[in-house]
């Protein structure tokens, strides 16, 4: 159907008291997306949860109503690149379309290393800066990889998050600045005998919480009367000090033999601590 001019005038005047009333008139907001590496997903958001999912380089838009105002944020990073977004805030304050909303990706570095020693039918769980979005289960010695990458530039540490029973697996290299340059493959972990630290709990009501704490970390959150282990072992030769670090409602706690030297030659110490609760 061809429009008439008057149609077209009265078309133009509609989209304008619209515009001026905050009605139904919408304009793309966008701009380009560059350095997205292939198999990646990126995806974009605005402030009222739109969001675009970019599996490649490229343009891309959003419908942003006339007089709003916007704010295009990354709403999920891809895991082998690091994207941020240039001009991405502003408003709306005609209908000409907002193309310079620039994304730019760049490089992440990969960590891994080597383990060694981890014995058979086990596990140890490691991470990166203590984040749960980093962690990596292994369950057999040799080159391992985190699946997720550091962001350029970034400092790294990795930790062990969950050591194999009764092992200490110590983590060399396992600190640094992140460099695309020259990704991460020295960090070594090496597990080996550890001392188990434990003891016994008596006298702990129910429905009651008792956390205790080695050398001032390593929180065990106890529960019930009984035998308990705490999940890291220690080297030869370490100092253990085992205290309360939160006393149930309504009762005091008192540890007993909780420091000494933890000793492959003799560990039973190490696990004879006593934790005696009574009302406060």
């Amino acid at each position: 159907m061809k429009l008439t001019k008057k149609t077209k005038l009265f078309a133009g005047l509609f989209a304008l008291v619209l515009a001026g009333c905050g009605g139904f008139v919408y304009t793309d907001v966008g701009g380009s997306v560059t350095g997205l590496t292939t198999g990646s997903t990126l995806i974009l958001k605005t402030d009222t949860n739109y969001v675009t999912r970019l599996t490649a380089d490229g343009t891309f838009s959003f419908r942003v109503a006339s007089n709003a105002a916007y704010n295009i944020t990354v709403g999920l990073q891809p895991n082998p690149v690091n994207c941020t977004v240039a001009n991405g805030s502003g408003k709306m304050t005609s209908d000409k379309p907002v193309t310079n909303v620039n994304v730019t990706c760049v490089p992440n570095v990969q960590i891994g290393g080597t383990l060694t020693n981890l014995p058979d039918s086990s596990a140890v769980i490691l991470s990166v800066n203590g984040d749960t979005d980093y962690l990596t289960t292994l369950t057999a010695n040799g080159p391992f990889t985190f699946s997720r990458y550091v962001v350029d530039g970034q400092p790294y540490t990795v930790t062990v998050s969950s050591p194999p029973t009764g092992k200490v697996c110590v983590v060399s290299n396992g600190t640094g600045t992140a460099n695309r340059a020259n990704p991460v493959s020295n960090v070594g972990v090496n597990c080996v005998t550890g001392v188990p630290i434990g003891g016994t709990l008596s006298g702990l009501k129910a429905n009651t919480l008792l956390v205790l704490s080695n050398n001032g970390n390593d929180g065990y959150n106890l529960l019930a009367d009984g035998v308990f282990t705490f999940k890291f072992s220690l080297l030869d030769g370490q100092a253990y000090d085992v205290q309360v670090a939160t006393q149930p409602a309504g009762q005091k706690c008192t540890v007993n033999n909780g420091k000494g030297i933890a000793s492959l030659a003799n560990p039973a110490p190490a696990s004879a601590i006593s934790v005696t609760c009574v009302a406060a």
